[in-house]
């Protein structure tokens, strides 16, 4: 009889059992740059395992790897680090992913923003988010205000950052991921 499985929500907790060779070196992976990443949730706990989207990335660490090699790449991109956090919080509050929630909010804190502003540069990339997230598309005085106040590099990576992270909330709800508030952290 085998082990019964670790659930992480629904689905098997890929990095609470055996992992393979190339699981394992993904979990180091993210440990080593990830770990330290100020997120407002650790992506390893206390027992090494990986938490929420980490270890749904886990399962297949090419694709893991893939994912997160993007989202990296953000952080080098012409968004503020304000402008990228209210993006992603807007994806989070509107795909309700508390775990994202979670562990951006400090991110956007650190920032400097503690909430929306109503004029400028975190507006405009929070108002593009909200229509991306809800009609998938722009309208053409959303894209006019955004290419104006932004210009189109901007807005194109805005609309890649909300794609990114709708495809990691989309992960995390089909998975079931747990609040991560709701566990005491």
């Amino acid at each position: 009889m085998s082990a019964p499985h670790v659930l992480l929500g629904r689905v098997p907790w890929t990095s609470a059992g055996p992992v393979t060779d190339e699981q394992r070196a993904f979990v180091d992976t993210v440990a080593e740059r990830w770990g330290d990443a100020g997120l407002g949730v650790s992506p390893v706990d206390a027992q090494g395992r990986l938490s929420g989207p980490f270890d749904l990335m886990a399962a297949s660490p090419v694709v893991g790897a893939a994912v997160l090699a993007l989202a990296s790449s953000f952080r080098d991109g012409q968004l503020s680090p304000a402008e990228r956090e209210v993006a992603i919080l807007a994806v989070a509050d509107l795909d309700d992913s508390p775990y994202m929630r979670a562990g951006h909010e400090p991110l956007l804190r650190a920032a400097g923003v503690e909430r929306i502003p109503a004029e400028g540069p975190c507006a405009v990339v929070h108002d593009v988010a909200v229509e991306l997230c809800r009609t998938g598309d722009l309208c053409d005085a959303t894209f006019e205000r955004a290419v104006a106040e932004l210009g189109w590099p901007r807005l194109q990576e805005v609309v890649w950052l909300v794609g990114h992270y709708r495809s990691l909330a989309t992960a995390q709800r089909v998975a079931r991921i747990p609040d991560p508030t709701a566990q005491g952290g």
